[in-house]
Protein backbone atom coordinates (compact mmCIF):
# COMPACT_ATOMS: atom_id res chain seq x y z
CA UNK A 1 0.00 0.00 0.00
CA UNK A 2 1.05 3.16 -0.79
CA UNK A 3 0.61 6.45 1.22
CA UNK A 4 1.06 10.14 0.38
CA UNK A 5 1.49 12.99 3.24
CA UNK A 6 -0.31 15.50 1.94
CA UNK A 7 0.70 18.22 4.56
CA UNK A 8 3.87 17.89 6.57
CA UNK A 9 6.81 20.12 8.18
CA UNK A 10 9.51 18.29 7.98
CA UNK A 11 10.75 22.24 7.22
CA UNK A 12 11.10 23.35 10.87
CA UNK A 13 12.41 22.24 13.97
CA UNK A 14 12.16 19.26 15.47
CA UNK A 15 12.22 17.55 12.40
CA UNK A 16 14.45 19.66 10.00
CA UNK A 17 17.43 18.12 11.39
CA UNK A 18 16.58 14.09 10.72
CA UNK A 19 15.30 14.32 7.65
CA UNK A 20 16.62 10.95 6.22
CA UNK A 21 15.68 9.55 9.37
CA UNK A 22 11.81 10.50 9.05
CA UNK A 23 11.73 9.39 4.99
CA UNK A 24 13.01 5.93 6.08
CA UNK A 25 10.95 5.71 8.36
CA UNK A 26 8.16 7.05 6.46
CA UNK A 27 9.05 4.74 3.62
CA UNK A 28 8.93 1.48 5.83
CA UNK A 29 5.30 2.74 5.97
CA UNK A 30 4.52 2.65 2.37
CA UNK A 31 4.45 6.69 2.62
CA UNK A 32 5.40 7.28 -1.12
CA UNK A 33 5.56 11.09 -2.11
CA UNK A 34 5.11 14.17 0.98
CA UNK A 35 4.29 17.55 0.34
CA UNK A 36 6.49 19.90 2.94
CA UNK A 37 4.27 22.96 3.37
CA UNK A 38 5.41 26.61 3.66
CA UNK A 39 4.54 28.81 6.02
CA UNK A 40 6.35 32.01 5.44
CA UNK A 41 9.48 32.82 3.27
CA UNK A 42 11.98 30.98 4.95
CA UNK A 43 10.52 27.72 5.54
CA UNK A 44 8.81 28.24 1.76
CA UNK A 45 12.47 28.03 0.53
CA UNK A 46 13.56 25.45 3.11
CA UNK A 47 10.76 23.22 1.47
CA UNK A 48 11.98 23.81 -1.87
CA UNK A 49 15.22 22.74 -0.68
CA UNK A 50 14.18 19.70 0.71
CA UNK A 51 12.41 18.91 -2.80
CA UNK A 52 15.21 19.58 -4.83
CA UNK A 53 17.34 17.15 -2.63
CA UNK A 54 14.65 14.44 -1.81
CA UNK A 55 12.67 12.97 -5.36
CA UNK A 56 9.77 11.93 -3.09
CA UNK A 57 9.18 15.55 -1.25
CA UNK A 58 7.13 18.39 -2.85
CA UNK A 59 6.91 21.77 -1.52
CA UNK A 60 4.55 24.53 -1.24
CA UNK A 61 5.30 28.19 -0.96
CA UNK A 62 3.26 30.89 1.18
CA UNK A 63 2.11 32.49 4.15
CA UNK A 64 0.78 30.97 7.03
CA UNK A 65 -2.20 33.37 8.83
CA UNK A 66 -0.37 33.58 12.02
CA UNK A 67 2.75 34.89 10.23
CA UNK A 68 0.90 37.74 7.90
CA UNK A 69 2.32 40.71 10.40
CA UNK A 70 5.85 39.32 10.21
CA UNK A 71 5.92 38.82 6.30
CA UNK A 72 8.47 41.27 4.30
CA UNK A 73 6.99 44.13 2.14
CA UNK A 74 7.73 42.08 -0.99
CA UNK A 75 6.40 38.71 -0.21
CA UNK A 76 4.08 38.36 -2.58
CA UNK A 77 6.69 38.50 -5.32
CA UNK A 78 9.43 36.30 -3.58
CA UNK A 79 6.20 33.43 -3.34
CA UNK A 80 5.23 34.18 -6.96
CA UNK A 81 9.38 33.56 -7.60
CA UNK A 82 8.70 29.99 -5.54
CA UNK A 83 5.56 29.14 -7.17
CA UNK A 84 7.28 29.35 -10.50
CA UNK A 85 9.64 26.20 -9.44
CA UNK A 86 9.29 22.55 -10.72
CA UNK A 87 9.10 20.95 -7.38
CA UNK A 88 5.76 23.95 -6.34
CA UNK A 89 2.90 22.11 -6.35
CA UNK A 90 0.53 24.66 -4.05
CA UNK A 91 -0.01 28.02 -2.62
CA UNK A 92 -0.21 28.50 0.92
CA UNK A 93 -0.73 27.50 3.40
CA UNK A 94 -3.03 30.14 3.78
CA UNK A 95 -6.21 31.18 5.31
CA UNK A 96 -7.73 32.46 9.31
CA UNK A 97 -6.63 31.33 12.61
CA UNK A 98 -8.75 33.35 15.55
CA UNK A 99 -7.40 30.64 17.98
CA UNK A 100 -4.12 32.89 18.17
CA UNK A 101 -3.72 36.96 18.31
CA UNK A 102 -0.37 37.00 16.26
CA UNK A 103 -2.18 38.65 13.25
CA UNK A 104 -4.65 41.26 13.18
CA UNK A 105 -8.12 39.37 11.33
CA UNK A 106 -8.70 41.99 8.96
CA UNK A 107 -4.59 41.53 8.02
CA UNK A 108 -5.28 37.68 7.67
CA UNK A 109 -8.67 38.28 5.22
CA UNK A 110 -6.08 40.21 3.31
CA UNK A 111 -3.62 37.49 2.79
CA UNK A 112 -6.02 34.60 2.42
CA UNK A 113 -7.50 36.71 -0.51
CA UNK A 114 -4.41 37.43 -2.41
CA UNK A 115 -3.03 33.76 -1.56
CA UNK A 116 -6.77 32.96 -3.51
CA UNK A 117 -5.78 35.01 -6.58
CA UNK A 118 -2.10 33.29 -6.60
CA UNK A 119 -3.82 30.53 -6.79
CA UNK A 120 -6.13 31.53 -9.51
CA UNK A 121 -3.59 32.70 -11.51
CA UNK A 122 -1.02 30.34 -11.24
CA UNK A 123 -3.72 27.30 -11.68
CA UNK A 124 -2.02 25.70 -8.79
CA UNK A 125 -4.24 24.73 -5.87
CA UNK A 126 -4.46 26.66 -2.58
CA UNK A 127 -3.77 24.66 0.75
CA UNK A 128 -6.03 26.80 3.75
CA UNK A 129 -5.74 26.54 7.17
CA UNK A 130 -9.03 27.05 9.39
CA UNK A 131 -8.84 27.76 13.20
CA UNK A 132 -12.00 29.02 15.11
CA UNK A 133 -13.04 31.13 11.73
CA UNK A 134 -15.49 29.12 9.96
CA UNK A 135 -17.69 31.22 8.71
CA UNK A 136 -15.37 34.01 7.80
CA UNK A 137 -13.41 31.40 6.10
CA UNK A 138 -16.16 29.42 4.31
CA UNK A 139 -17.48 33.18 2.93
CA UNK A 140 -14.10 34.03 1.60
CA UNK A 141 -13.81 31.32 -0.18
CA UNK A 142 -17.39 30.70 -1.50
CA UNK A 143 -17.20 34.70 -2.66
CA UNK A 144 -13.52 33.93 -4.63
CA UNK A 145 -13.51 32.71 -8.34
CA UNK A 146 -10.96 29.79 -7.53
CA UNK A 147 -12.21 26.69 -6.74
CA UNK A 148 -9.16 24.03 -6.19
CA UNK A 149 -7.83 23.83 -3.21
CA UNK A 150 -8.08 21.52 0.38
CA UNK A 151 -8.89 22.08 3.58
CA UNK A 152 -6.24 21.10 5.54
CA UNK A 153 -6.64 19.41 8.98
CA UNK A 154 -10.77 20.16 8.49
CA UNK A 155 -11.85 20.95 12.08
CA UNK A 156 -15.78 22.19 11.19
CA UNK A 157 -18.91 20.19 11.13
CA UNK A 158 -20.84 19.24 7.72
CA UNK A 159 -22.69 22.15 7.55
CA UNK A 160 -19.56 23.98 6.67
CA UNK A 161 -17.97 21.29 4.95
CA UNK A 162 -20.37 20.67 2.33
CA UNK A 163 -20.93 23.87 0.50
CA UNK A 164 -17.29 23.80 0.31
CA UNK A 165 -16.85 20.40 -1.77
CA UNK A 166 -19.81 21.72 -3.76
CA UNK A 167 -17.34 24.37 -4.76
CA UNK A 168 -14.85 21.87 -5.75
CA UNK A 169 -12.99 21.81 -2.67
CA UNK A 170 -11.21 18.72 -1.09
CA UNK A 171 -10.66 18.07 2.16
CA UNK A 172 -8.04 16.07 4.41
CA UNK A 173 -7.85 14.68 7.64
CA UNK A 174 -5.18 14.79 10.45
CA UNK A 175 -4.53 12.66 13.40
CA UNK A 176 -7.74 14.75 15.24
CA UNK A 177 -9.76 12.34 13.76
CA UNK A 178 -8.39 9.59 15.81
CA UNK A 179 -9.20 11.36 18.56
CA UNK A 180 -11.86 9.64 20.66
CA UNK A 181 -14.33 12.56 21.35
CA UNK A 182 -13.66 14.19 18.19
CA UNK A 183 -17.36 12.87 16.80
CA UNK A 184 -17.77 16.44 14.97
CA UNK A 185 -14.86 16.11 12.17
CA UNK A 186 -15.45 12.33 11.92
CA UNK A 187 -19.04 12.43 10.79
CA UNK A 188 -17.60 14.80 7.82
CA UNK A 189 -15.23 11.89 7.50
CA UNK A 190 -17.69 9.23 7.44
CA UNK A 191 -19.87 11.46 4.94
CA UNK A 192 -18.20 13.35 2.63
CA UNK A 193 -17.44 12.20 -1.17
CA UNK A 194 -14.00 9.23 -0.83
CA UNK A 195 -13.05 11.22 -4.18
CA UNK A 196 -12.73 14.67 -2.26
CA UNK A 197 -10.50 12.97 0.63
CA UNK A 198 -6.91 13.28 1.55
CA UNK A 199 -4.81 12.12 4.22
CA UNK A 200 -2.23 14.43 6.44
CA UNK A 201 0.41 14.16 9.48
CA UNK A 202 0.73 17.99 9.91
CA UNK A 203 3.91 16.92 11.77
CA UNK A 204 5.22 17.46 13.54
CA UNK A 205 1.89 18.23 15.40
CA UNK A 206 -1.05 16.16 16.24
CA UNK A 207 0.61 12.62 16.72
CA UNK A 208 -2.72 10.33 16.10
CA UNK A 209 -4.23 8.04 18.58
CA UNK A 210 -2.85 5.45 19.92
CA UNK A 211 0.11 7.88 19.94
CA UNK A 212 -1.68 11.01 20.53
CA UNK A 213 0.71 13.26 22.88
CA UNK A 214 3.68 11.64 21.81
CA UNK A 215 6.01 14.40 20.22
CA UNK A 216 7.08 15.18 17.49
CA UNK A 217 4.56 13.58 14.90
CA UNK A 218 6.06 12.20 12.12
CA UNK A 219 5.06 10.94 8.28
CA UNK A 220 5.10 7.17 9.24
CA UNK A 221 2.12 7.55 11.78
CA UNK A 222 0.34 8.25 8.58
CA UNK A 223 -1.81 4.96 8.61
CA UNK A 224 -3.08 5.26 11.93
CA UNK A 225 -5.20 8.14 9.95
CA UNK A 226 -6.15 6.04 6.99
CA UNK A 227 -7.70 3.34 9.47
CA UNK A 228 -9.41 5.11 11.15
CA UNK A 229 -11.10 6.64 8.67
CA UNK A 230 -11.51 3.05 7.09
CA UNK A 231 -13.34 2.12 10.62
CA UNK A 232 -15.79 5.09 9.93
CA UNK A 233 -16.83 4.22 6.20
CA UNK A 234 -16.90 0.39 6.80
CA UNK A 235 -13.58 0.54 4.21
CA UNK A 236 -10.48 -1.07 4.59
CA UNK A 237 -7.31 0.30 5.06
CA UNK A 238 -6.05 -0.48 1.48
CA UNK A 239 -9.26 0.95 -0.17
CA UNK A 240 -8.47 4.41 2.01
CA UNK A 241 -4.86 4.28 1.10
CA UNK A 242 -5.94 3.55 -3.14
CA UNK A 243 -8.25 5.94 -2.51
CA UNK A 244 -6.73 9.03 -1.03
CA UNK A 245 -3.22 8.58 -3.56
CA UNK A 246 -5.03 8.62 -6.28
CA UNK A 247 -6.63 11.70 -4.80
CA UNK A 248 -3.47 13.47 -4.16
CA UNK A 249 -1.56 12.55 -7.15
CA UNK A 250 -4.62 14.19 -9.41
CA UNK A 251 -5.01 17.24 -6.98
CA UNK A 252 -0.95 17.86 -7.17
CA UNK A 253 -0.58 16.74 -10.56
CA UNK A 254 2.89 15.20 -9.51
Amino acid sequence: MKFIDTHCHLNIEPLLERTNEILDSAAEQGIDKLVVVGIDIPTSEIAIRLAEDHPQIYATAGIHPNDCSKAPEDWESKIVEMLAHPRVVAVGETGLDYYWDDSPPELQKIFFRDHLDLALATGKPVIIHNRDADQDVMNQVLEHGNSKGVFHCWPAAWDIARPLIEKGYHLSFTGTVTFKKNELVQDVAKRMPLERLMLETDSPFLTPAPHRGKRPNEPKYLPYIADKIAELRGLTQDDIARATTQNAETFFTF
